[in-house]
Parts: C-alpha cells; structure tokens; sequence
C-alpha cells in the first residue's frame, strides 16, 4: 500500500509484470502492452473518423438514411481496430514504456476518482 494515497502500488497490482526487464517481455506483458496499444491507438483513430465524417455532407440523392449511418459506424470502429493493431505501436510505445517504469520502481497509481474532488 501507498502510505501517501492508500492505494496498492502498481507492483501490487500487477505483480507479474513488476521486476521483469524490457529486454525479455513474457507473455503477460505482451499481452498489457497490446491493450494500451488497442485502447490508445484505437481511442485516437476512432475519434480522427469521427472528426473526418463530421465534415462530410451527406449527398442529397444517395443518402442511405440511419441504415447508412449504422454500417458507416460499425465500419469506422472495424477500420480503428485494424489501424490500431496494424499502426499503433507509435502511439502505445511511449506510454506502455512510461508505465513499465512506474511499475519497476515501485510506484502508484490511483483506482478511484479523489483526485477529480481537488
């Protein structure tokens, strides 16, 4: 526990992933460092679609109406997902680095929402 916050430490939380070196990553680790890579690469494609639809005018003859609107929705999380996988190492890289370090030297991290009350 944190003395400090009262949280577990990241060790704590963690404990496969604490003590290990970037050099050799185990299976655990793979694994934590693909979803930092699918959360954060997905987050930031998701919402660069999102943003890129907002500018398109639908056309005025070939508008498919809400079916279109739910399969062009679908398709932009489909399209996300790939480009987060494919190409989002650039993006989860840093932070997935960030966070191994945190982990190694032993610190913490804060699970509820105190922090939004200051």
């Amino acid at each position: 526990m944190n003395a400090v916050t009262g949280s577990p430490s990241i060790a704590q939380t963690f404990p496969l992933l604490a003590g290990r070196s970037n050099r050799t990553p185990t299976g655990n680790e793979q694994n934590v460092k693909q979803a930092f890579q699918d959360f954060v690469a997905g987050t930031f494609y998701k919402q660069m679609l999102k943003s890129l639809r907002k500018t398109q005018r639908p056309a005025a003859y070939f508008n498919g109406g809400q079916a279109e609107k739910i399969f062009q929705g679908q398709m932009d999380q489909q399209i996300a997902e790939n480009l987060a996988h494919d190409h989002g190492a650039a993006f989860a890289d840093p932070l997935f680095q960030t966070f191994s370090v945190q982990i190694k030297s032993g610190g913490s991290f804060r699970t509820d929402s105190a922090d939004n009350n200051e």
